[in-house]
């Protein structure tokens, strides 16, 4: 999972309704009972807020957060992931039975955004970042002859790893993990988040639970209203390298999921102008356009958390021209880019909509 003791970019939960907003339905306007459990996993903290049921979920939620990293953290000692990364020959498989279903899942889903965006959601990217440093740390010492080392490694591929199901009489027999590569590694963490808020939702949904937010280290989604009656409300931060935190946007949520990535306090500057630290999978270098953040809101998460990192690699002028020309996805995007040293937004109109913006710059 993303190891976030400071989100990327941080997401603010306004828990108070918009004074000016509007809901249809008999819900408008009325103060229901609200029930708020929290937690900490995958490194950083969780929120859930429901109406409709006063039961306490915390510890069906903590059995859940836990079965997913014991299958998807890189962070957990002996996790399904860890052992699949440490099996090193390209001459046999790795088999096992998956028995949540959430490594495969994921191997899928993420194989899909893979192929749709170029290779710019690479779950094979992580011997880079590790390369680079975090924040892009090790940056001034990083050669050419190291990045072309690791490049051979990076591109999820099936010549790089795949997978195969087994079936026997039509069911389930055991998962295989093929490497072409002995040093490639699969780091979900840029889809797992999201991927554990969709999870965290059907189990509020197997209780007939219709009204929440769930919120995983910056990573959400809604359904129906707030304890107001209305739509939820989420602030997204300006990225700033120091200072008082301010707002960007607020943006009004429901039945979507939103995610962000980018950079919080954690970008760098050249000639006065700031760059990302992402790293780009296909080139194995840093981006080099002025993108700090990218806010995906779609139905979700897990797609939503996926998208968002995807843009950080292509930057303003592909994203945009990939949203426009893939209308289908169903993708509500705000990004937030540098311009000779101010801040400016794009966003496509489902975004602007439900998007309030605070100060201007917009496009």
């Amino acid at each position: 999972m993303k190891r976030l003791f400071i989100p990327l970019l941080a997401i603010v939960l306004f828990a108070c309704s918009n004074p000016d907003g509007q809901h249809s339905g008999t819900t408008a306007n009325r103060k229901f009972p609200e029930t708020v459990i929290q937690g900490e996993a995958q490194g950083t903290t969780w929120t859930v807020r429901y109406l409709e049921d006063t039961t306490d979920l915390k510890q069906a939620m903590d059995s859940l957060l836990l079965r997913i990293d014991r299958d998807l953290s890189t962070w957990r000692p002996g996790s399904l992931i860890n052992r699949i990364n440490a099996h090193d020959r390209t001459d046999t498989v790795y088999a096992f039975y998956d028995s949540t279903k959430y490594f495969s899942v994921l191997f899928d889903v993420s194989k899909l955004i893979y192929d749709e965006t170029g290779g710019a959601f690479d779950p094979t990217v992580g011997p880079l970042v590790e390369l680079w440093g975090f924040g892009l740390s090790k940056r001034d010492s990083v050669t050419a002859e190291a990045v072309d080392e690791v490049l051979p490694r990076i591109g999820f591929e099936p010549s790089n790893v795949d997978m195969i199901e087994l079936e026997e009489n039509y069911l389930y027999k055991e998962t295989h993990i093929r490497k072409g590569q002995a040093g490639v590694h699969l780091d979900f963490n840029a889809i797992a988040q999201g991927f554990s808020v969709d999870l965290m939702a059907e189990l509020l949904e197997q209780v007939d639970i219709h009204n929440y937010m769930i919120e995983l280290g910056g990573e959400v989604r809604c359904k129906g209203v707030n304890a107001d009656g209305k739509p939820w409300r989420i602030a997204i931060d300006k990225p700033k390298s120091e200072g008082s935190r301010e707002f960007q946007a607020i943006v009004e949520v429901t039945n979507k999921s939103v995610a962000t990535s980018g950079s919080y306090r954690k970008f760098y500057e050249v000639e006065g102008v700031r760059y990302s630290h992402t790293i780009n999978p296909d080139t194995g270098y840093p981006v080099q356009h002025s993108l700090l953040s990218a806010t995906v809101m779609t139905t979700d998460c897990a797609s939503a958390d996926a998208y968002a990192t995807a843009f950080m690699v292509m930057g303003v002028e592909e994203s945009r021209t990939f949203i426009t020309a893939n209308p289908d996805l169903g993708l509500d995007v705000y990004l937030i880019y540098d311009d000779n040293g101010t801040f400016k937004t794009w966003s496509t109109q489902g975004m602007k909509h439900a998007t309030e913006e605070i100060g201007q710059n917009s496009e």
